[in-house]
C-alpha cells in the first residue's frame, strides 16, 4: 500500500518538475534556425567540403600522398616542362575531413570551405571534378608564368647578419695547439725499472 502512494507522489512531482522547465523556456528566445533560409555562422577553422583552386595548383601530389584514405585523384601528362595536369578530383565518399591536404599544400590552392550541405541521390555525384580535362593546366613554374597562371611568389631569404671581428679572436685562432707526436718506442722496461 505504501508503494502505491509512493508511485503516485513520484509521478505527480516529476510532472511538476518537467512543466516547470517547460514554463521557464516559454519566454526565452528560440534558437531554431529556419534552414535553408537561415544558416548557422560557422567558425573560421570549420572543416567543410574541400575546395581546390586549380589555377594555383601545380600538381605536386603532396596532398594526394598526405591523404590517409586516398580520396584525391591527380592525373598528369608529359614530363619536365611539358608536364600538364589533366585531372584533379576529390571523392567525398571517402573523405574524412582531416585537413592534412590543406596543411601540406605549399601553394595554398586547396582549402577547407564552409560548405556542409551537399546532399545528393547518387554516390557517384560526390566525386567532385575540379577541372576540365579539355583544358590542361601546366605544372612547370616558367610555363605557368608564361601562360598567366598564378604562381606563389618566392620568399626572399633573410640576409645573414654580419659580425665584426675583433683583433683578439683572430689572434687566438692563429695560435693552434701543437699536434701530438706519436709515442716513440725506447725499449721495454723490466721488473726492476731498467730499459733494454
Amino acid at each position: 500500500m505504501v508503494q502505491y502512494f509512493t508511485n503516485i507522489y513520484e509521478a505527480v512531482s516529476s510532472t511538476f518538475v518537467g512543466m516547470g522547465i517547460t514554463i521557464k523556456h516559454i519566454w526565452t528566445k528560440p534558437v531554431t534556425l529556419q534552414y535553408p533560409d537561415e544558416r548557422q555562422v560557422l567558425p573560421d577553422r570549420y572543416r567543410g567540403f574541400v575546395h581546390n583552386d586549380t589555377a594555383k595548383c601545380d600538381a605536386c601530389n603532396i596532398c594526394a600522398k598526405a591523404c590517409p584514405v586516398d580520396c584525391i585523384y591527380i592525373e598528369t601528362e608529359g614530363k619536365g616542362k611539358e608536364r600538364y595536369m589533366t585531372r584533379y578530383a576529390i571523392d567525398f565518399n571517402k573523405c574524412i575531413w582531416c585537413s592534412l591536404c590543406t596543411e601540406n599544400c605549399h601553394t595554398y590552392s586547396i582549402t577547407m570551405s564552409h560548405d556542409y550541405d551537399h546532399s545528393v541521390y547518387l554516390r557517384d555525384s560526390l566525386v567532385y571534378e575540379f577541372m576540365d580535362p579539355a583544358s590542361p593546366i601546366p605544372c612547370n613554374r616558367t610555363t605557368r608564368v608564361e601562360q598567366g597562371f598564378w604562381v606563389e611568389p618566392k620568399a626572399e631569404k633573410p640576409a645573414k647578419p654580419t659580425v665584426e671581428k675583433s683583433a683578439e679572436p683572430a689572434a687566438e685562432k692563429s695560435i693552434e695547439p701543437a699536434a701530438e707526436e706519436p709515442a716513440q718506442d725506447h725499449g721495454t722496461a723490466d721488473d726492476e725499472g731498467e730499459t733494454k
